[in-house]
């Protein structure tokens, strides 16, 4: 756990590691040069699995993230952010699946979000196999900071582990980098809280994140990006991981090539989850249409349609969408 100036969540979240239901852990807090109540607040914790780290000077969060993989000695290492929650079953199920899969180098878990006072479910896929994600990480963020666990002795060989360059898009950016090292899967079940505000870090560095991820999608899908890959990265930023409402025809159908395009891709170099892949594909080519009519183009509705794969609630929101557009479709309050 890193923190900085957490001092109106945090205590909350440090409770719920200390309830989850496998004790045999140590709970590993940097606290990266809090200039608040933190540090106060953080030395009148007492439970002796607590250890705690504090910078004297600003290290970020790829760099305060870095310090605490320092010191931590178990051959498990899960992530909470100081403003989210772990639901008490969270590691011992993570740790299980780990144990149980040596093949895989990370597990994340399903999320919910926890905005002004009322819980959501993430706007995730609620099911996943190892072929979506792939997909995925590829199109989208699909996994949580704060839901992760993953295998210290992967993540040690990388140098260093989070890239500060790639600040607010480091998990991202950690996640393909450890992907040669093996699988990343995804409990569905949901053992994570994401607290959302006005403060969350991520929300501070928008441009700062969205050029990162360009820089990440420029090399991770390259095999599959046209003649200006760097427009068609800013498309992905944009369209798929910062889920951007398309606006026009031409944008949308960009979009919809170059997502097959790098699903093809992946395809033919996984053939053993191609199925799975294709199956994604299916469901976020509907996503972005569906966000691109609901956002008051009604030019929009002829634009290509992905395949329906047996969707038809989602055909029939989709028209429903359109036509409430166009004034034909009211809805009561």
């Amino acid at each position: 756990m890193t923190t900085h100036n957490g001092a109106a969540t945090i205590a909350d979240s440090i409770a719920s590691v200390l309830a989850q239901d496998m004790t045999d852990f140590e709970l590993v807090i940097v606290d990266d040069a809090s200039t608040d109540t933190t540090p106060a607040l953080l030395r009148g914790q007492t439970d002796p699995r607590i250890v705690l780290v504090r910078n004297q000077t600003r290290q970020g969060i790829a760099g305060a993230r870095n310090c605490g993989v320092a010191v931590c000695r178990a051959p498990f290492i899960a992530a909470l952010d100081h403003d989210d929650l772990s639901a008490p079953s969270r590691l011992r199920l993570q740790a299980d699946y780990l144990d149980a899969h040596p093949g895989t180098v990370l597990v994340g878990t399903a999320v919910r979000e926890l905005k002004e006072g009322r819980l959501h479910r993430e706007n995730k896929p609620p099911h996943t196999s190892p072929g979506h994600l792939r997909l995925l990480l590829h199109l989208d963020n699909p996994l949580g900071w704060s839901s992760v666990m993953l295998r210290s002795d992967a993540l040690r060989r990388l140098d260093p582990p989070m890239r500060p360059e790639f600040d607010g898009a480091d998990d991202l950016d950690l996640f393909h980098r450890l992907m040669p090292f093996g699988r990343i899967d995804r409990l569905d079940d949901v053992l994570t809280t994401y607290r959302w505000h006005k403060s969350n870090a991520t929300h501070g560095i928008s441009e700062r994140m969205s050029r990162a991820t360009v820089e990440i999608y420029l090399r991770v899908c390259a095999p599959w990006l046209g003649t200006d890959a760097h427009a068609d990265a800013l498309l992905l930023a944009r369209h798929g991981c910062n889920r951007e409402p398309i606006g026009d025809r031409k944008t949308l159908g960009r979009v919809h090539t170059l997502f097959k395009n790098i699903a093809e891709g992946l395809a033919r170099q996984h053939p053993d989850e191609r199925a799975d892949i294709m199956h994604g594909l299916n469901g976020i080519l509907w996503r972005v249409t569906r966000a691109a009519i609901r956002s008051g183009n009604p030019t929009l509705m002829r634009a290509p349609f992905p395949p329906l794969d047996g969707t038809l609630s989602l055909a029939i929101a989709l028209a429903r969408a359109g036509l409430r557009r166009l004034g034909v479709v009211t809805t009561k309050a």
